[in-house]
């Protein structure tokens, strides 16, 4: 596995098990995140598309689909700005704009282990000519 395989494998881990919390124990987070009892079901929704898309990012990671690194980077790295816009418009908790900052390092490490791998091949084709 490549390094930037690497770097969306591990994030899909993540994913997994912030998936299964929110699906089996949503009253685990629900208090941090400002959500009561009556909404539990809301919270293992998101938790049941959460596990839909760690699956995805641990295929892609599998597979070394670069492509989809790529996509990942930018997915993540919006998410700081649409939950600070949630946060200032007060549909959310400042709490969020915490949480995301784990996407946007995700992100940053992610673009950085491409820009690296980029790198490493232009080496690799210069030194084999």
């Amino acid at each position: 596995m490549t390094y930037p395989a690497k770097t969306v494998f591990f994030f899909s881990l993540y994913m997994f098990v912030l998936s299964l919390v929110l699906l089996v124990v949503p009253g685990l987070l629900a208090p941090l995140l400002g959500y009561t009892s009556e909404s539990e079901i809301w919270i293992r929704v998101v938790g049941m598309f959460l596990l839909f898309l760690a699956f995805d990012y641990c295929a892609s990671a599998l597979e070394g689909m670069t492509r989809f690194f790529y996509l990942t980077v930018y997915t993540r790295a919006s998410i700081i700005i649409f939950m600070t816009t949630f946060v200032l418009l007060g549909m959310l908790k400042p709490i969020f704009v915490a949480l995301s900052l784990i996407d946007l390092s995700g992100a940053i490490w992610t673009l950085t282990a491409l820009r690296a791998a980029k790198k490493h091949r232009k080496k690799t084709t210069v030194h084999a000519a």
